[in-house]
């Protein structure tokens, strides 16, 4: 599990707390973003792409033998 700094952790709950009425509304976003919390999400995006990664190409790969 990837470790955050407590700055990282705070950048991302005030995401969080900002994207959260734009996903009750459906309604897109598009912002600049610090550049720290764009390392943050960075860390998230990758962690959770690496825990997903073997299971994905596996049904990957089923899929191109069906």
């Amino acid at each position: 599990m990837i470790e955050l700094s407590p700055i990282e952790i705070e950048l991302l709950e005030e995401f969080r707390e900002e994207l959260g009425p734009r996903v009750i509304s459906d309604v897109g976003f598009a912002a600049e973003l610090p550049a720290a919390l764009v390392q943050a999400l960075y860390k998230l995006v990758c962690e959770k792409v690496a825990e997903n990664e073997l299971p994905y190409k596996v049904l990957k790969s089923l899929r191109e033998v069906s």
